[in-house]
């Protein structure tokens, strides 16, 4: 028989996200699952995020507002930590939206299946609300130390031969609070690591009994092109590569063998595509700087050495093309096709 319903809290980092903020808000008033409790952490915004985070703390008894000093995503949700009483979090990035359903149907789900983890699809959604993609799972059950030994490896990346990765992404999830207390689990800063959320996924599975993956898209993820994961970063290959070799550092310690480093070397090579794309992007630069930029991404020797050691012949079509580019540095060919959205 299920217990009676827990109290589920939700992180919301808040930052700048003025435009955003009432629908994100919005959409958990609208929770079909009731008994939750909403930590709004305002990390030092400069617009009017902060004020709205208190309006909404003063119209409801279960939102709280927290200010901070500005030091990122993965801090802000650090300090959401120290504020919540849940049995279990979620968490809602501020320009984002979840479907009235969905953290009834985690929280459900993850009772059901008494897993330590449930975590859903997504719909990448623009700001008219139309959908422009899907991330969808199957109802996927990983009992007990599967969780870290098979779905873990999934977060990293897609194994050579098909596409079978699970996105490291922790919204559109649900977690037990006891588990993070416990081990005092944290967000590393995204400034220091890109994918604060990778990190964590890996340090909480140590100790999850079990987890499981849901086919309910109930997570709506705005595509803003001015976001953390999109805007020009100069020093996003040198970030790519850092994070890169730290979580090889860090799967090897904990004793993960060959096929999951080859999922962390596809992940790499998802990232070394962003860095190209985003030399496309690169209004304020001219032709030639791109293309030197590329030029200087290609002759990196960590990232040769990860290419030549690969199983590429596993690869589809244009995953080899892409890589064998790379290798013998055609930067002006990788641009061309970037600019055609070839690769």
């Amino acid at each position: 028989r299920l217990k009676m319903s827990a109290l589920v809290s939700v992180i919301v980092p808040v930052y700048n996200v003025e435009k955003y903020l009432r629908q994100c808000l919005d959409s958990l008033l609208e929770q079909t699952y009731k008994n939750i409790e909403v930590v709004m952490v305002d990390d030092g915004s400069k617009d009017s995020s902060g004020k709205i985070c208190d309006e909404y703390a003063k119209k409801y008894e279960n939102f709280y507002a927290v200010h901070k000093e500005n030091a990122g995503l993965g801090m802000a949700r650090n300090t959401g930590f120290e504020h919540i009483n849940g049995e279990y979090v979620t968490f809602l990035d501020s320009d984002d939206y979840l479907e009235n359903d969905c953290i009834e149907i985690l929280y459900n789900t993850l009772l059901k299946q008494q897993v330590d983890m449930c975590k859903g699809g997504f719909k990448r959604v623009i700001d008219s609300g139309e959908v422009v993609s899907k991330r969808e799972y199957q109802n996927e059950l990983f009992k007990g130390d599967c969780a870290k030994m098979e779905l873990l490896p999934r977060m990293i990346g897609s194994s050579p031969s098909r596409h079978d990765s699970v996105e490291m992404c922790v919204c559109g999830a649900i977690y037990k609070t006891s588990l993070i207390k416990k081990y005092n689990l944290q967000f590393p800063s995204e400034r220091e690591l890109i994918s604060e959320d990778l990190v964590f996924n890996i340090d909480y599975m140590q100790h999850a009994d079990g987890a499981c993956t849901i086919e309910k898209m109930g997570y709506n993820y705005r595509v803003n092109l001015k976001s953390l994961s999109t805007s020009y970063r100069p020093d996003r290959f040198e970030a790519s590569k850092h994070f890169y070799l730290e979580m090889k550092k860090k799967l090897q310690e904990l004793g993960y063998g060959k096929e999951t480093m080859l999922r962390l070397d596809r992940m790499f090579f998802v990232y070394l595509r962003m860095c190209i794309g985003q030399e496309r992007n690169a209004q304020s630069k001219k032709m030639i700087m791109k293309i030197n930029a590329i030029r200087n991404i290609c002759v990196d020797s960590i990232l040769n050495n990860v290419i030549k050691q690969y199983p590429m012949d596993e690869l589809g079509i244009k995953q080899r093309i892409f890589l064998n580019l790379v290798l013998h540095k055609h930067a002006v060919l990788l641009y061309a096709l970037s600019c055609a959205k070839v690769v």
